[in-house]
């Protein structure tokens, strides 16, 4: 930008000044500008004119230059504040999966707890119901030997005259 401002203030001190004297001379100078290529007082009127315009050109740039440092300094903040929010929401969105998964072990391990508790159960249940299911049929058996050996004291005794005494073991 620096540099821009100082060529443009060594070209207009290099620029000849506009000078209204020079007009009795025009039509020398046109013939000259024709023979030689030289500039005349429109050509250096119109060349300030242009100098001019590149001056006030030069004037918005920096403006529009001052605008956008001014917009990326404010970027730049905002930027800072919202790099730190993303930095902390990150760290919270972590602790909150860390402590996520921390109770989904803690839920599986209940859970697996229960179906090994569950199915323990349900296998004593079995065994209970078997238990039960034995008994009866032994206390039916029993009652069937009891049945047969009261059927068998019975007969004895009808068909037989007791000469020696009955011990019951």
């Amino acid at each position: 930008m620096k540099t821009l401002e100082s060529r443009l203030h060594i070209f207009k001190e290099v620029l000849p000044k506009l000078d209204q004297r020079q007009g009795l001379i025009d039509f020398c100078g046109a013939v000259l500008k024709t023979l030689f290529r030289s500039a005349i007082f429109c050509d250096v009127h119109e060349l300030h004119e242009v100098f001019n315009e590149l001056q006030g050109s030069q004037t918005d740039v920096i403006h529009s230059i001052s605008k956008q440092v001014t917009y990326k300094k404010q970027l730049d903040a905002l930027t800072g504040v919202n790099s730190d929010t993303i930095a902390n929401l990150s760290s919270i969105v972590k602790d909150v999966v860390i402590h996520s998964h921390d109770k989904f072990k803690d839920v599986t391990r209940v859970i697996l707890w229960l179906s090994v508790t569950i199915h323990n159960q349900s296998e004593l249940y079995m065994v209970i119901r078997q238990l039960e299911f034995d008994l009866l049929q032994l206390t039916q058996q029993l009652s069937e030997v009891m049945d047969a050996i009261s059927y068998i004291h019975t007969s004895k005794e009808i068909t037989c005259e007791p000469t020696q005494p009955i011990y019951y073991a």
